[in-house]
């Protein structure tokens, strides 16, 4: 097996790809992709190559690409331009040589369904993309991380309950060590080529079922008030968040609501040969409790 890539190899879930993968590995034959060097010696202790590259540079992703196999690309952060960003970074690993390209995409029912501005559109434009690369790829869908959830529904929640725009849909939370060590396990094995894959805990949870588990954790009787899309985008401006954030997360409670995220897949659980992390314990992990 040649050389894998991590992109993004200092955040939440590049970070954790890294681990995971060097586990399953040898750390020499794994390449992470930073920004900034000075925040990647943790990466060289692992014993992993650290190579400095920029999405928004080419020049700079066909560098780092050298003698690459694959390439796991988490995909860029919203308000920004993620569609020229996932194009620069396919167009470097095209004239790189890279054989093998991993897409972490957003978990969605459909491509019209509920679609989130900012995020839906480039999802299914870098999708594009890469089906007419020429490259191999493989396109992950993951699902709402469990480990925002205190963002979502407030720090207190555990102490005081909370309120939402959710109404009853259900997500399929699941937390980022999970989806990064079916990541790492795709990426060390063979014969994903040219798939889309659900990649989630293989349940689905209301937010009432949210609150039930905080409840269990924290011996409180936590509730959970449903109010509309516009109360919660009021409040959390009201709060000091910016209008574009409180309405990037309002979109995403739509999208809930409607159930456009009320889908499951045991390939997850197959990747990782075991049960993912249950509700309980990814609401305790998620607040520190």
């Amino acid at each position: 097996m040649g050389k894998i890539l991590i992109t993004g190899a200092t955040g939440k879930l590049g970070s954790a790809v890294v681990r995971s993968i060097v586990r399953k590995m040898p750390a020499t034959d794994v390449v992470a992709l930073v920004r900034e060097a000075n925040k990647a010696q943790w990466l060289s202790d692992l014993g992993v190559e650290v190579r400095v590259g920029d999405y928004t540079d080419v020049d700079s992703l066909e560098k780092a690409f050298a003698g690459v196999e694959k390439v796991y690309l988490v995909s860029a952060v919203a308000f920004s331009d993620r569609v020229a960003q996932h194009r620069n970074v396919i167009q470097a690993a095209r004239t790189a040589g890279v054989r093998h390209v991993f897409y972490t995409s957003i978990q969605r029912v459909s491509d019209e369904h509920c679609p989130i501005e900012g995020v839906t559109a480039s999802d299914i434009e870098t999708e594009a993309m890469l089906k007419s690369s020429g490259l191999a790829y493989t396109i992950v869908r993951h699902p709402l991380y469990a480990d925002v959830l205190a963002m979502y529904i407030g720090e207190d929640a555990p102490q005081h309950g909370f309120s939402a725009p959710a109404g009853q849909g259900r997500v399929a939370l699941t937390n980022i060590a999970d989806l990064a060590e079916g990541g790492a396990t795709l990426l060390t094995q063979s014969g994903h080529e040219n798939r889309v894959y659900l990649l989630n805990s293989g349940q689905t949870w209301s937010f009432t079922d949210i609150a039930t588990a905080l409840s269990s954790v924290t011996g409180r009787a936590i509730n959970y008030q449903p109010i509309s899309r516009e109360t919660f985008i009021a409040a959390r401006e009201a709060e000091g968040w910016p209008a574009h954030v409180a309405i990037f997360i309002g979109d995403w409670y739509r999208a809930i609501e409607k159930s456009a995220f009320d889908q499951t897949s045991r390939t997850l659980e197959e990747l990782l040969g075991r049960k993912p992390t249950d509700l309980q314990t990814m609401v305790k992990e998620a607040f520190n409790l």
